[in-house]
């Protein structure tokens, strides 16, 4: 048995969220010497359970394997229902739990190749009503170029964990990762624990009550920002009352600045 290749394979499989569970069947499979061999397992997150098969496949000109893909399948929690599949590819470098985020339909910030093995960076996010001809849900990407800001976005929210560096710096890498993320914010002049997280196709954060209520962010706009919004709502009252008075004043015509849709479709997932 190559043990080089092994251990390279076990550290493949530790990063992607496996760590040590597969090792054993992984050794006894290379040692049988197989042209290709599939590893099943099971793995609860969040309290669901995801089944998975990772596919290994020796290389072609030497007895080195490779690990290709692994099919996730996310159990409904009404076992009448189908599970939600989708098959995900190494190159890729998905983990694990970002299968699992991605398949909750919450979207995950990756680093990507495209077809001219240039180097970008975009939102990937299952469309979970869309299937397409190999079975697997359709990917929808928002590249770094379509404009959504998630440090921008959370600093909109009166988040107490912003006053803190290292806190804030965990906080945006979790919701990179696809996560729901808890953190305490003032609503009704009351701190309270919700959940946020990334909603890159309308460039904004989803935010949830301790219950997973959905909560409207209108309710949590900073002070500053609603002071912000008065005074422009009193500047332009004043220029209206102006106007009466027959003076001539412009007033500035409201924009609409948000754009929602599809980011650049990159390699599959």
């Amino acid at each position: 048995m190559d043990q080089e290749n092994y251990e390279f394979l076990t550290e493949k499989l530790k990063y992607t969220g496996f760590e040590d569970k597969l090792n054993v069947p992984l050794k006894e499979a290379i040692k049988a010497k197989k042209e290709s061999f599939i590893l099943g397992t099971t793995l609860e997150i969040e309290g669901k359970k995801m089944d998975v098969d990772l596919y290994f496949k020796q290389s072609a000109i030497s007895d080195r394997y490779f690990f290709n893909k692994f099919d996730a399948s996310l159990r409904n929690e009404n076992p009448e229902l189908e599970p939600k599949k989708h098959t995900f590819y190494q190159n890729q470098g998905v983990t694990a739990k970002e299968a699992f985020n991605l398949l909750e339909g919450r979207a995950v910030f990756k680093s990507l190749m495209d077809s001219e093995k240039e180097p970008y960076k975009a939102w990937l996010q299952l469309d979970l009503t869309k299937k397409e001809d190999n079975n697997n849900f359709q990917v929808n990407q928002y590249h770094e170029k379509y404009g959504f800001n998630l440090e921008e976005a959370v600093k909109k929210l009166p988040i107490k964990e912003l006053k803190d560096d290292t806190r804030m710096d965990w906080m945006i890498r979790a919701l990179q990762k696809g996560n729901t993320y808890p953190v305490v914010m003032e609503r009704k002049g009351k701190d309270e624990v919700m959940f946020i997280e990334a909603n890159p196709r309308f460039k904004s954060i989803n935010v949830y009550d301790s219950n997973m209520n959905s909560v409207k962010t209108s309710e949590l706009q900073k002070k500053d920002q609603k002071q912000a919004e008065g005074d422009v709502s009193d500047e332009l009252l004043g220029k209206k009352k102006d106007l009466k008075k027959g003076e001539k004043t412009e007033i500035p015509e409201p924009t609409l600045s948000q754009s929602v849709g599809r980011g650049r479709k990159g390699p599959r997932i």
